[in-house]
């Protein structure tokens, strides 16, 4: 059983619509502002392409693909809004500067200015990025503010680079802008969970205890045996840095002094030219950011530091964000396992069942129906053999026996035909089920279009979910008449039960066994089941379930009354 929510798809719609309304505006307004300034241009023309647009996105919502990509398609409409606000603009002050409408000849010039205007307003934001990063990569040595590079950070963490690309990109532009002889990057996990986490990944060849790990040197060195790799901070030593900002060597020094091993710090002034932050969130360090500048070079100033504070939080919303990210991707790789296990699991159910229901209807019908057949024969030869000499009271004793006897065989063979009719292997579904509706004491119609033949599976899975649905009906509108259709599409095949009797309110009816059936078997496959009920207007049984891509075997359409 399936209950889908369409709150998102109505969503999806709405901002197709707005986009297509917004074009719509964008072309209209344009079109009455060219006209206005005595361009000739065709009012029809500008009306046919506004209203196209609208119905472009009412036509959109249709598509399920149009509807996943429906935030881009807005947010690029968005940009295509302000490029016509800023054609606008354009136009407006053309006819400022101009100081009157345009007259006689300067009304050809309207029309090849609007398009001049359109085609500088969209080249204009990618030609001065472009000359941004030309001007920066041509410009080494010139120091950028600090907004400028987390600018770019924030640009570079918003396209979802990797971590470590992240990271030292992030290091080299502080290296180079801030002027920094040294940058260091320590990042690791200080979090009890992540921390258990983390040693149990130890234990199966995964990364060592948690703790922060120095990840990064920019510059690295050339030897590594000149700068090796530091053990990682301990818990206390993250306990420090907790209550620490942006701080120096004195304050490592008195708490953290293992951070300063290597380092010559003698003097005040060699002093300030170290500074670290770390990258906090709540109470754990996600990161330490520790960077040096030459001692001859400018001592860091109070802006430096609160660049540097700034680069340490936006790095911990980062980081954080991306073990979300990861912890929210791995829980979905979980559950669709999970599901991809559980259908597994309710397919080995739905298997064995049917497997059981065909050894009970080839037990049933090879052992006792024969033994049966075989007893109304021999009873059939008794009563010839014995017609001339027997009383007609024992002859009237041996005709009530072979009723009796066939009688059973007929029960017997109603029974193996609902264990697992041989109709429905040999014939296919649609037979099946109208041999099931004869037998039905309501009033069945079964409708099938271009059937055809169908996985074992398929088949067996939709015929016992009809004969389920028909048993509710039986049992909660006796007098109803029911119909089934049975639809064939590619890829898909869907059936509905639906009948007239008195129905029932889903809101206050728990779902019965029989429901919880159906949802069983054909979820076991990747289908749906669902149901639409009201009092006093029946109920409607609804499933479909996934079939190869193949072309069915047609068959005509059919509809045939049975049951009656």
């Amino acid at each position: 059983m399936s209950v889908v929510n369409d709150r998102p798809g109505r969503r999806a719609r709405l901002a197709l619509f707005v986009a297509g309304l917004l074009v719509a505006v964008t072309v209209g307004v344009l079109g009455a502002a060219v006209e206005f300034l005595g361009a000739a241009l065709a009012p029809g023309a500008v009306a046919v392409l506004a209203g196209l647009a609208v119905l472009a996105g009412l036509a959109a919502g249709a598509s399920a693909r149009a509807r996943r990509s429906s935030i881009g398609v807005l947010v690029a409409t968005a940009s295509v809004a302000a490029v016509g606000a800023s054609v606008l603009l354009g136009l407006v002050a053309l006819l400022l500067l101009l100081g009157r409408l345009p007259a006689g000849a300067e009304r050809r010039v309207v029309g090849p200015a609007a398009a001049a205007i359109v085609i500088a307003a969209a080249c204009a934001g990618p030609f001065a990025r472009r000359a941004a990063r030309r001007t920066r990569a041509a410009m080494h040595a010139v120091r950028r503010s600090p907004d400028e590079l987390l600018a770019d950070f924030a640009e570079n963490a918003g396209r979802g680079s990797p971590v470590d690309d992240l990271l030292r990109t992030l290091a080299e532009s502080m290296r180079r802008d801030w002027q920094l002889s040294r940058v260091e990057v320590w990042t690791g996990l200080d979090d009890p969970a992540a921390a258990s986490n983390a040693a149990s990944n130890s234990l199966l060849g995964g990364r060592a205890a948690p703790g922060l790990h120095r990840t990064l040197v920019v510059p690295s060195a050339l030897d590594p045996d000149a700068d090796p790799v530091p053990p990682p901070l301990d818990p206390a030593e993250l306990g420090m840095l907790r209550r620490a900002g942006v701080a120096g060597p004195g304050w490592l020094r008195l708490w953290v002094p293992r951070l300063l091993d290597g380092r010559q710090h003698a003097d005040e002034q060699a002093d300030r030219q170290l500074r670290f932050a770390p990258a906090l969130q709540g109470d754990s360090v996600l990161a330490l950011v520790l960077i040096e500048r030459p001692p001859d070079a400018l001592p860091f100033s109070t802006a430096d530091d609160r660049a540097l504070a700034e680069v340490a939080r936006r790095l911990a919303i980062v980081l954080r964000n991306r073990s979300l990210d990861e912890a929210l991707q791995a829980t979905l790789a979980d559950l669709r396992q999970a599901n991809v296990d559980l259908q597994a699991s309710r397919r080995r159910l739905v298997t064995t069942a049917d497997g059981e229901r065909k050894r009970i209807e080839r037990d049933l019908h090879d052992g006792a129906q024969q033994h049966l057949v075989a007893l109304a024969v021999g009873i059939r030869l008794v009563r010839d053999s014995l017609a001339t000499a027997a009383s007609p009271a024992d002859l009237e004793l041996l005709d009530e026996l072979d009723r009796g006897v066939r009688e059973s065989i007929g029960s017997l063979r109603d029974l193996a035909h609902g264990i697992y009719p041989p109709l429905l292997r040999d014939s296919g579904l649609e037979e099946a089920l109208r041999a099931a509706a004869k037998r039905s004491p309501l009033a069945v119609t079964v409708s099938a279009t271009d059937l055809g033949r169908h996985p074992e599976q398929v088949e067996a899975a939709i015929y016992f979910c009809c004969l389920e649905a028909l048993a509710n009906v039986g049992k909660h509108a006796p007098g109803a008449s029911v119909r089934i259709t049975l639809q064939a599409v590619p890829g898909e095949l869907r059936f509905e039960v639906a009948d007239d009797g008195p129905g029932f309110d889903p809101a206050t009816t728990p779902a019965g066994a029989g429901l919880s059936n159906m949802a069983d078997r054909i979820g076991a496959l990747g289908g749906e089941v669902a149901w639409r009920a009201s009092p006093g207007h029946g109920t409607v049984v609804v499933g479909r379930t996934p079939v190869p891509r193949r072309a069915p075997v047609p068959a005509a359409r059919r509809t045939v009354p049975v049951g009656d």
